[in-house]
């Protein structure tokens, strides 16, 4: 650092004094060659994870007083209580790391229009399809992490989110919420012209960058989530273009080897750790790197008890036992050894820094996921079952499974309606338009159910320690249920407005409609302008 800056300044010392006042008084960057906006993107994903998500869900229980850890940023969320947090692991950061993110796609998409006005448009046009699937990207996270889920009978009517399309250019800017119809119409516009934009063979450090993979999957992830048969049928066209066809093609190669005794996954526990966010895991299709604590989970309070490794792990699957491996000689530090940090030091003279984790925002298993659950849903359970036996092939304990597949016997067997726990008429009706169960004609009701509800229990397995189960919960509007050693006894209920996470208290101190509460009615104008002091505007 210390020649960087010499060899900067030395420079200046020879230049006129006319010279130095042409120069810019500070550090910006122009955006005047297609390698910077590229560089920009860089900043254009959301540097934060969602560790929120998994004490919100039912992968948390209490631990007790004995963890080690009993921060606000956990606590909070697994009451379902506002945060009064703003650092990493808070739904406060990911709301301000997502949207700087968005401002960072909306000034390379700025820069780009300026190439394409001046005829260049072809030497930025991978930028854009970039920047505009990070902007849908985003958008997207934020509208199923501080909205309601997506319901076509009454997406009108929800409030969405602030949708940001330029850069931002004056002080305290107006801007509106707008429905979550309006939301979601934008986040698909900007999916597909990007995807539109993306060329089949960009990015220079693909794991960290929308490649067409990943923005495949992306995609099939939105589809799906978005519900209803058209989109089911799209969310297995994308997942199809990553997968190859499902009766010819076997993607097993293409997952983490989780169960070969001889795969990092199976051995050295901090070998185990490194691989799981690894670049060079194949199935890490999109990577990014941020301040994080996702690697302390052995030490909160709210995580994975022995009761929830049991239900989840330990029973197996079945019939047959997971290969996942779970670390913790005491309860309150049982977990899966899937996060590194890596500490990053500021300071040349000092040892102060932060800790980074690399989260995998995308990966092979969520497109076979994707593909078996819109099988599923829309009856094509041979297909479902293909794909559901390829995850297992890579998730059975060799030692107790002898490679015999699973059946369509086995699924009715084990995850029929009098199966598991769940009231089957009152809680897996789920949102009416994304799969009502006890409406499916044909008397395919219960099968459907089965194969629905055998997914979520390998999503469960797989997603443990992630939070991406919470979305999973969110969707299907599944009933769960959080017990406290110091409070009350508290059931996130089917229709319970708590599935959306309140805007951050700073942003509703600058203008931006709160979400309404089980007490409150939905307001019946949700498109007022608001003032709000933020990363970039809105439309």
């Amino acid at each position: 650092m210390k020649y960087w800056v010499l060899a900067a300044t030395l420079p200046l010392a020879l230049t006129s004094c006319d010279d130095f006042l042409d120069k810019d008084p500070d550090n910006r960057v122009y955006l005047d060659n297609p390698e910077f906006i590229e560089k920009l993107l860089v900043s254009a994903y959301p540097e934060a994870d969602f560790a929120f998500c998994e004490a919100m869900s039912d992968n948390s229980g209490d631990r007790g007083l004995s963890a080690i850890m009993n921060d606000p940023d956990i606590e909070q969320p697994y009451l379902w209580r506002t945060a009064s947090e703003t650092y990493q692991g808070t739904s406060t950061n990911y709301w301000n790391n997502a949207y700087a993110a968005i401002a960072a796609a909306n000034h390379a998409l700025e820069a780009v229009d300026k190439f394409e006005v001046e005829g260049r448009g072809e030497e930025v046009r991978a930028a854009r399809g970039e920047a505009l699937l990070c902007r849908a990207y985003a958008h997207f996270m934020l509208a199923n992490l501080f909205c309601m889920p997506y319901n076509p009978a009454t997406a009108d009517t929800e409030l969405g989110i602030p949708y940001a399309t330029e850069p931002e250019t004056t002080l305290n800017p107006l801007y509106h919420r707008g429905t979550l119809q309006e939301t979601y119409d934008k986040i698909e516009a900007d999916l597909l012209e990007g995807l539109g934009s993306l060329p089949a063979s960009y990015a220079k450090a693909p794991a960290y960058h929308f490649t067409r993979k990943a923005a495949y999957v992306f995609a099939s992830r939105f589809y799906l989530w978005k519900g209803g048969d058209d989109n089911f049928r799209k969310s297995l066209e994308y997942a199809n273009k990553v997968l190859g066809d499902v009766h010819t093609d076997n993607p097993a190669n293409l997952l983490r080897q989780m169960n070969d005794p001889n795969s990092d996954y199976m051995g050295d526990y901090y070998d185990a750790q490194t691989i799981f966010t690894s670049s060079a895991e194949p199935a890490n299709l999109l990577l990014v790197a941020c301040i994080s604590n996702m690697s302390y989970q052995p030490y909160w309070r709210y995580g994975m008890t022995a009761g929830i490794r049991q239900s989840v792990y330990l029973n197996g699957i079945f019939g047959y036992p997971w290969a996942y491996k779970t670390n913790g000689g005491y309860d309150y530090l049982i977990h899966r050894p899937i996060w590194r940090s890596y500490f990053q030091q500021i300071s040349l003279n000092a040892n102060i820094g932060y800790y980074v984790a690399v989260i995998p925002l995308v990966t092979m298993e969520e497109a076979l996921f994707n593909r078996a659950e819109s099988n599923a849903l829309l009856g094509n359970y041979e297909e479902a079952l293909i794909d559901m036996n390829t995850f297992l092939s890579k998730r059975l304990d060799l030692n107790g499974w002898n490679g015999t597949p699973v059946t369509p016997r086995d699924v009715m067997l084990y995850y029929g309606k009098n199966t598991d726990n769940l009231d089957w008429k009152q809680n897996m009706k789920l949102n009416p338009h994304f799969r009502d169960f006890t409406e499916i004609e044909n008397g395919n009701q219960d099968t459907c159910y089965a194969y629905v509800n055998a997914l979520l229990a390998m999503r469960r397995a797989e997603y443990l320690g992630t939070g991406f189960r919470w979305f999973d919960i969110r969707r299907y509007d599944i009933p769960i249920v959080h017990t406290s050693v110091t409070h009350p006894t508290d059931s996130l209920k089917v229709g319970d407005r708590r599935r959306a996470i309140q805007i951050p208290d700073q942003s509703q101190a600058g203008g931006i409609e709160p979400n309404p509460v089980d007490t409150e009615r939905i307001p019946e104008s949700i498109k007022t302008a608001a003032m709000f002091s933020g990363f970039a505007s809105w439309n």
